[in-house]
């Protein structure tokens, strides 16, 4: 992202004076994934926002990296709960908190973008289609809804903000996203493998830790997606930022 900047010397330079302090740069709520920032520009891309970077950590981050506990350790499972059963609790949970969070921002995203480009069309509203829930849906079935139709509503808002800005973004965030994609299909193919073994059990004569492998399956490809779903978060973050109108310097 930053490497555009390099390449293209007639783009506005970043205004950090605009940032003079951390606290007043409306960040959504914490915990934010920073951490995935790094993943998706080099920490030397960075120099041209070391003021404010500097200002937002207090100095605290040092190169080459910076380091972020994962917030995915406050979920404890039910005692009522077979092992697997508990690993697909935690990990449902995890993921509904980073769609809460990713659908929250979105909404945040286009207030802002509608603030700061009146008489603009700026919604996420579109007309892809997205599956049904199926009769009697489970919290997995309803993950994926959500999740499908959060986004749709995300790549909607990015189409959006390149109209706005009059070019693509960064390779990088369309990568993410379509990753995202992945992870929430490679989740409705695990839920399927877990349908069709769960129908057939005695048919089969398929023993018990074929179940339960398909329920770790599971919660192996939802802990996938909430990781997808943080980066998603960053990736509309750092499109919004690129999109908003630079303010003139207040330098001659």
């Amino acid at each position: 992202l930053m490497s555009d900047f390099k390449q293209n010397p007639s783009f506005p330079p970043f205004n950090h004076h605009l940032f003079s302090s951390a606290n007043n740069f409306g960040f959504p709520p914490s915990p934010f994934p920073f951490s995935e920032l790094v993943d998706l520009f080099h920490y030397d891309d960075f120099n041209h926002l070391n003021p404010f970077i500097n200002d937002l950590f207090c100095g605290e981050v040092a190169a080459p990296y910076f380091a972020f506990p994962t917030p995915f350790n406050k979920y404890r499972p039910p005692r009522n709960r077979s092992g697997p059963a508990n690993e697909l609790h935690i990990r449902l949970e995890e993921c509904y908190e980073q769609w809460r969070a990713l659908e929250k921002e979105r909404k945040k995203t286009e207030a802002d973008l509608a603030r700061n480009f009146p008489g603009k069309r700026v919604s996420s509203s579109n007309n892809t289609p997205v599956s049904r829930l199926p009769a009697n849906p489970s919290r997995v079935d309803r993950l994926i809804v959500d999740q499908l139709r959060e986004q749709a509503r995300v790549l909607t808002l990015i189409g959006k903000m390149e109209r706005l800005r009059g070019a693509p973004v960064h390779g990088n965030i369309s990568t993410t996203l379509e990753r995202h994609m992945e992870a929430i299909h490679v989740t409705q193919a695990r839920r399927k493998d877990e349908i069709i073994n769960a129908a057939n059990p005695q048919r089969q004569g398929a023993p018990r830790y074929n179940n339960e492998k398909d329920v770790l399956a599971l919660a192996a490809a939802i802990r996938e997606l909430a990781a997808s779903t943080r980066k998603a978060r960053t990736a509309l973050w750092c499109a919004l930022q690129m999109t908003l109108p630079k303010s003139p310097s207040s330098g001659p």
